[in-house]
């Protein structure tokens, strides 16, 4: 019987920045596209790709372009909790619960799905990094049916933190969606539209399936764009498996010391995982002055950013193995539905405490009534 607290065993001292670090790469199977859907202005699920981008057709528009155009009159995505995000995920495997849901066993009277962990790519990017930083961060989880759901919680210092954000730190943020309207288009080879206002609110997801070193995971990305010359058909599977998805990111131009120290040792490191867990090989990097101006972009093959980094990418992609793996015990030692188990990494521990009751949930009940065998 496993007690109500205690800690997660995690590598924390595998490798520190600029260290040397030998052990080989894990395995890791190519992350598979397997379907996508859309979460739209009402921040409702619609399972299509209503949503979707292409990156536009080139020339794009004319250097220096202005972020903050419209920025008076943006639609910001709403203060939601990490359950909604796995809900997402949830609402997809109902859409599609013929391909994905499983019989338990023969004489068992649920179903479940053929993956260890369900999750969001997002949760595991920020996992990997933890490697090297160090902030707080928070996850809940809950084992059901032999499979662990996983999402993101919020603590109290985060909640007032980001309520607390000042009209500049949010402009700052906007600017990143509103490069991307500059670079996408709705059709495919089509031009951008940029005098309508941003709506932060609309996402574009893919559902990914890969194995880390036997732990399969099924887990959700918002995408930003599909680079294709052709109209895609994303409810073809084969298409889905030969699309190029492209990342598209802002930075600082002319970055001062502490910028590019930063930049080295965590940034580039969130790019790389981030692209890494949805088989991204390709970003366009917009250069912007400290006024919002667009100066520069660049294109950046992903490989490329862990050269001559302090970091490494095996290490990174080790520690979240380690921390799957040990969280998955824990679980199945404790093998309770209605058990959350909420970790908290926070001053170089990731200390779990096991919660119970209708309050502490992730999963919601009609999600738990669908994995019910019907007789």
């Amino acid at each position: 019987m496993s007690e109500n607290t205690g800690f997660i065993s995690v590598p924390w001292k595998q490798h520190r920045l600029g260290a040397m670090y030998n052990r080989p790469f894990p395995s890791v199977s190519h992350p598979e596209c397997i379907g996508v859907c859309s979460i739209n202005a009402s921040r409702e699920f619609v399972d299509d790709a209503s949503c979707a981008s292409y990156l536009a057709g080139q020339p794009w528009p004319p250097l220096p372009f202005d972020l903050n155009g419209g920025i008076e009159d943006v639609i910001r995505k709403p203060a939601e909790n990490g359950k909604r995000d796995l809900e997402n995920m949830l609402l997809y495997i109902k859409h599609h619960q013929k391909e994905l849901l499983l019989q338990g066993s023969s004489d068992a009277g649920y179903l479940r799905l053929d993956s260890d962990f369900v999750t969001l790519r997002g949760i595991l990017r920020q996992i990997m990094c933890l490697q090297y930083d160090n902030r707080t961060f928070r996850v809940k989880a809950t084992l059901l049916n032999g499979n662990i759901y996983m999402c993101k919680e919020e603590t109290l210092e985060q909640q007032v933190e980001n309520a607390n954000m000042t009209k500049a730190q949010r402009d700052m943020c906007s600017w990143g969606f509103k490069f991307e309207q500059y670079l996408t288009s709705a059709q495919a080879q089509g031009k951008p539209v940029t005098n309508v206002p941003v709506n932060e609110a609309e996402e574009f997801m893919g559902v990914f399936h890969t194995n880390l070193a036997g732990i399969s995971m099924l887990y959700g990305a918002e995408l930003d764009c599909v680079d294709s010359m052709e109209p895609v058909d994303f409810k073809d599977r084969k298409v889905l498996e030969s699309l190029k998805f492209v990342e598209l990111k802002t930075s600082a131009l002319n970055m001062n010391k502490y910028q590019t120290r930063s930049f080295n040792s965590f940034k580039s490191a969130n790019w790389w995982s981030q692209s890494f867990l949805v088989d991204i090989t390709t970003l366009y990097v917009g250069l912007r002055d400290t006024k919002g101006m667009m100066q520069k972009i660049e294109k950046i093959d992903v490989p490329t950013l862990t050269r001559n980094k302090p970091w490494s990418p095996s290490a990174m992609t080790w520690y979240l193995e380690e921390f799957l793996r040990n969280l998955k015990k824990l679980l199945l030692t404790i093998n309770d539905p209605f058990a959350v188990v909420q970790v908290t990494f926070s001053d170089k521990r990731a200390n779990y405490e096991v919660l119970r009751g209708a309050e502490h949930q992730i999963l919601p009940d009609w999600y738990r009534d669908l994995l019910k065998t019907r007789t």
